[in-house]
């Protein structure tokens, strides 16, 4: 037997096999880079057993009692657009490590407690392309997260467009505070990146509703509560707004702010703070 014919063939089929994978990464980038429209929410419900609860007792469960989720929510339960998939400690334990979240995710000490109990995650995504005629899938994810908590007795939430983690109280407080979880204050969040010299801040949430999410340059510290104000402020302007504007005034702290939004890329649009002289 000729060995080294042997290995040979192996090294081309490897070498085959990397291309492949190679052109295939660099084609998937290309495509989620130039898609025109993007909406993705998600939700994960860490869970304590290893198994999905029945379809229907879910829906009896989301379309019973004083739930807002009605017909056009009910829908989406059929939509190719949403998949829900159950991931299991045992062969994903990366999922499970909170030291894989970025450094401005700080679960409490009890939310921990809760994800280490868990030996499965039940995902829920909802991911357009097409653009969106309705916000139905804004009510009905939370509650869908809701559902499969009380059936599966979920420990904790993790809404990773918005980047927040909750306990099952939290959300359910949450979906009291606002029951048709339309508001932008249900879905956005507002993060700080630390840098050498200071940091940036990041819009979270914007992209449940197709809008590229909002990141400044890199500011010092001591601007940091100002900043944060004026991309919250900007952010729930444009979650209610029928097109994404090139700019948005805001006034704060009694001067006013006009914020300049650049072109979308990749999901995200650099946004430059001007100060507006009152004459």
């Amino acid at each position: 037997m000729d060995v080294r014919g042997g290995s040979m063939t192996g090294f081309v089929i490897g070498i085959l096999l990397g291309m492949g994978v190679g052109y295939w990464l660099v084609q998937w980038r290309k495509r989620i880079q130039s898609r025109k429209f993007l909406a993705v929410a998600e939700y994960w419900v860490y869970i304590p057993g290893e198994k999905l609860p029945i379809q229907d007792e879910i829906m009896k469960l989301l379309l019973q009692g004083n739930s807002p989720v009605g017909p056009a929510e009910g829908l989406l339960l059929s939509d190719i657009r949403l998949h829900i998939a159950l991931v299991l400690r045992s062969k994903n334990p990366h999922v499970f490590r909170p030291d894989l979240f970025d450094d401005h995710l700080e679960p409490t000490a009890e939310q921990l407690q809760k994800m280490g109990e868990s030996k499965a995650v039940v995902k829920i995504r909802y991911l357009s392309e097409e653009r969106l005629r309705t916000d139905a899938h804004l009510q009905l994810l939370p509650y869908l997260a809701y559902a499969y908590c009380k059936l599966a007795n979920g420990n904790a939430i993790f809404d990773v467009q918005a980047e927040r983690i909750m306990t099952v109280p939290e959300l359910q407080a949450r979906l009291k505070e606002d029951k048709n979880a339309r508001r932008p204050d249900f879905h956005l969040n507002i993060v700080w990146k630390r840098t050498i010299n200071g940091g940036s801040v990041e819009t979270r949430g914007l992209v449940k509703k197709g809008i590229p999410e909002l990141v400044t340059a890199e500011v010092h510290s001591d601007e940091r509560l100002l900043v944060s104000g004026l991309l919250d402020e900007a952010s729930k302007s444009l979650w209610y707004a029928d097109a994404v504007p090139t700019e948005v005034e805001i006034e704060s702290f009694n001067d006013i702010f006009r914020l300049i939004l650049g072109p979308a890329k990749d999901g995200r649009s650099e946004v430059r703070i001007m100060r507006v002289q009152v004459t």
